[in-house]
């Protein structure tokens, strides 16, 4: 996992707002809204009339579009 994204979160944070997703993923809140409304992107919780992330599940599907290159290429 890339060490500029894993210190973008304080790690005792679990909860994101949707704010905070945006500024981490570049994901315009938009985007992120029109994913919660047609059930694809990111999972998510409502709470209250407010929408959460989790930190854990973000990051999963981050480290899922990771691509393998080899030492060669370097």
């Amino acid at each position: 996992m890339s060490t500029e994204i894993t210190e973008a979160i304080p790690p005792t944070k679990e909860l994101m707002t949707p704010q905070e997703v945006s500024e981490l993923t570049g994901y315009s809140l938009k985007a992120l809204a029109s994913h919660r409304g047609s059930k694809t992107g990111f999972p998510y919780y409502k709470f209250n009339r407010r929408i959460f992330y989790k930190q854990s599940e973000i990051m999963a599907a981050i480290e899922k579009t990771k691509v393998e290159t080899s030492a060669k290429a370097l």
